[in-house]
């Protein structure tokens, strides 16, 4: 059903343009906006005036009058979604069974007369009032005419004031001293796209004392306390020589026994619960350090000179700036962070009982004479001590491979045996004692080279250095300064680490700031660093423990 609307004249003024109105929120199609009288001669008095008023008036009187000379009844706002046109009823008479009601000297009143009468005259479409006005709407409401609020959102922005729009020239005219500036681009390499850094570790829980009373009872099941100590029955055996090898056992002291009972295996419990208490100490993950890569650039059309960068902190954060080679310690110092407990990997031994007693008796079989080989051990005596030990040692070597010492057992083969080894262990020492004293060589003093006396070369103008930032120390606050900075040369790089002031959890920002000659405005760039501590249990390690101890 097509919807015919009167419209008062603050849509022509006090909204967007008819054309770039959302007029398919009107659910409705087509849409006839219809041009009446009164409408019209408002619209005719504001082509007198000023500002984007009489700007509108024009446009809308300029649509009646190509209307007027063409012919035709109707100007098409908007072709199709839905259509929407404008049209011409300025002979539409006001209802004078309202007169009574209304005061059509009032144009908004005289509005709600001429719906009425197109209400009445029309068939197969609806009319209604089209109004921003809450007085003629309540008007048309008590009247029983129909009528329909413009929606606030169909407003156009509120008129440009003198001073707002010296602020937009002025605008204009810092932009265009602000394109013949430096123009520095900072970007965090380190950080997400939102601006985030961030770095986990790991917490080791220490086991309640519900787990580690069941770990001890496991160690007590696998390992438990000895109480029988009945000696073994005595044992006798014969090896390959010949020998008998008889054991006998008794039953260990009674002070031994009841040293272990007593002692050494609930000391060995008590121990093993103190580990396990503390199996978490030295097992924290610490989170990985976080490190900051800045990359700035100059892209702008000027260089920039005298220029300082600041990186700041706030929060429980701090700057670290770790030493490099080309750092100098002029006091010789190195830092060296504080060494972490060792984690306990293993529980105590589990303590031995006492051991039997034992009487070991050996019974050797009768020996069999040896044949004589004719060898005069008397051969050896007067050897000289330092050339003849060789030939000592050969002459023994000689009574062995005769067959005088070929019997395992017998006890001059082993005396002849522990000679020989003491004759080659001092024969050894004698050679190394001999050798030649090594010649310490002397290198010839270095002669100072002549670049050493010049003078240090003067500071790069164009290169950074830090100032005011200490090598490894946390700071809150660092700054590098450079005397030229040359635009469209490339990347600038900064590293630097940050430092959390305090354990678990813990959030801050880092803010990086760029001063300059010629800058109007510094350019600033932040980011969030965070670390997150994560808790990990240790009952799977302390139970690994349990099961390796033996």
């Amino acid at each position: 059903m097509e919807l015919h609307l009167v419209p008062d004249t603050n849509l022509f003024f006090e909204f967007k343009a008819l054309d770039q109105l959302p007029w398919e929120e009107l659910g409705r199609d087509p849409i006839v906006l219809l041009l009446t009288k009164p409408v019209l001669d408002e619209i005719d008095r504001h082509k007198k005036g000023t500002g984007r008023t009489r700007d509108r008036a024009l446009d809308i009187f300029g649509r009646f009058r190509a209307m007027l000379e063409a012919g035709i009844g109707d100007s098409e706002i908007r072709s199709s979604g839905p259509k929407v046109v404008l049209r011409r009823a300025t002979n539409v008479l006001p209802d004078p069974a309202l007169k009574d009601h209304l005061d059509y000297e009032k144009a908004d009143e005289k509005l709600i007369g001429i719906v009425s009468t197109l209400k009445k005259q029309t068939a197969g479409h609806e009319v209604k009032l089209f109004t921003d006005d809450g007085g003629p709407a309540g008007m048309a409401q008590d009247l029983g005419v129909p009528f329909k609020m413009i929606d606030q959102a169909w407003r156009r922005p509120p008129a440009e004031t003198t001073e707002a729009k010296q602020i937009r020239d002025l605008k204009k005219i810092v932009e265009i001293y602000q394109s013949q500036e430096p123009k520095i681009a900072i970007r965090c390499q380190t950080a997400d796209r939102d601006g985030v850094v961030t770095t986990v570790g790991k917490a080791a829980t220490p086991l309640i004392e519900a787990e580690v009373d069941e770990l001890v009872e496991a160690l007590r099941v696998k390992h438990p306390l000895r109480q029988d100590f009945t000696p073994p029955e005595t044992k006798t055996t014969t090896d390959t020589w010949g020998e008998t090898k008889t054991v006998e056992y008794s039953t260990p002291p009674e002070e031994e026994i009841a040293n272990y009972r007593d002692n050494l295996y609930p000391k060995w419990l008590d121990d093993c619960r103190g580990v396990l208490r503390s199996v978490h100490v030295g097992r924290d993950e610490a989170a990985p350090p976080v490190v900051l890569r800045w990359s700035m650039s100059n892209d702008g059309s000027r260089p920039a000179e005298r220029v300082r960068v600041e990186f700041g902190t706030s929060g429980p954060l701090a700057l670290h700036r770790p030493r490099r080679a080309k750092d100098e310690d002029r006091n010789g110092n190195q830092t060296r962070g504080l060494a972490s407990p060792e984690p306990a990997r293993h529980l105590p031994p589990v303590p031995k009982p006492p051991a039997f007693g034992q009487k070991v008796t050996r019974v050797l079989p009768p020996a069999k004479p040896a044949a004589a080989t004719g060898f005069d051990i008397s051969t050896i005596r007067g050897i000289d001590p330092l050339g003849g030990y060789a030939g000592a040692r050969s002459a023994v070597e000689r009574l062995a491979m005769g067959g005088a010492l070929s019997n395992p057992a017998s006890d001059a083969m082993r005396r002849m045996q522990d000679s020989l080894a003491g004759i080659t262990r001092f024969d050894d020492a004698m050679r190394a004692a001999m050798q030649p004293i090594a010649t310490p060589r002397f290198e010839p003093m270095s002669v100072m080279s002549p670049h050493l006396l010049r003078p240090p070369r003067p500071p790069d103008p164009e290169e950074f250095y830090y100032a005011s930032w200490a090598v490894d120390r946390p700071v809150q606050k660092g700054t590098l300064t450079c005397q030229l900075w040359r635009h469209q040369t490339g990347d600038e790089i900064f590293e630097f680490n940050v430092l959390f002031g305090r354990t678990g959890d813990a959030r801050g920002v880092v803010e990086c700031t760029v001063h300059a000659d010629k800058i109007t405005e510094p350019p600033q760039a932040k980011v969030i660093v965070e670390r997150r501590i994560e808790a990990i249990s240790m009952l799977d390690i302390a139970k690994a423990m349990v099961d390796a101890c033996g």
